[in-house]
């Protein structure tokens, strides 16, 4: 009787449950696994009273499948269209207003000299590993040296500059963009 492999099958292994060992399996050659028709439902027996009943197959019985669960649609006042053309109007206006530009502008001010500086910090870090391995291997504390203590103060950096913008935003930028918004939205209904 064969056994059944508990184990992922190994090389020369057969990858079907009904293989012999692996001793046997290794001299073989490896065949595809074989594929065997399962019925889909079991064909229920029944006793026929005549011999033309018997002969005549038994489908399998018909299970109508379930109804979906619909839920009821409350009915909708329709929204008044807006044109296109016009949303594309208020949109452009909005973009060339000075609430829009001020916004950009403190954006801009604040993100691009932050993202410059700390690019150059890092640089400055990978430059400083290629260039001086000697210094940055030189101990600080215990085993901590110069390379480390930059590494984790990359990680400090990096959620100093996220708390910054945070706060930036929170207090220059926000309350005017959502001033800006609920004006656009005024102009679109």
């Amino acid at each position: 009787m064969p056994q059944q492999q508990t184990s992922s099958p190994g090389q020369g292994q057969r990858f079907d449950w009904w293989a012999a060992p692996a001793t046997a399996a290794a001299s073989e050659p490896v065949a595809a696994p074989r594929r065997t028709a399962v019925p889909a439902q079991p064909v229920p027996t029944r006793s026929a009273a005549t011999p033309e009943q018997a002969a005549a197959p038994v489908a399998p019985p018909v299970v109508p499948p379930p109804a979906p669960a619909v839920a009821p649609v409350a009915p909708q006042e329709p929204a008044a269209p807006v044109s296109t053309t016009d949303s594309t109007v208020v949109y452009r206006s909005v973009q060339a207003s000075a609430a829009f530009q001020d916004i950009r502008r403190s954006y801009r001010g604040f993100v691009f000299p932050v993202s410059g500086a700390f690019l150059g910090w890092y640089l400055l870090y990978v430059a400083a590993e290629a260039a001086a391995p000697g210094v940055m291997r030189s101990p600080v504390a215990g085993p901590l040296n110069v390379a480390w203590l930059l590494g984790l103060l990359q990680f400090a950096s990096t959620f100093l500059l996220t708390w910054l913008y945070a706060r930036n935003a929170r207090t220059k930028r926000d309350r005017a963009a959502l001033g800006l918004r609920w004006d656009t939205q005024d102009q679109l209904r």
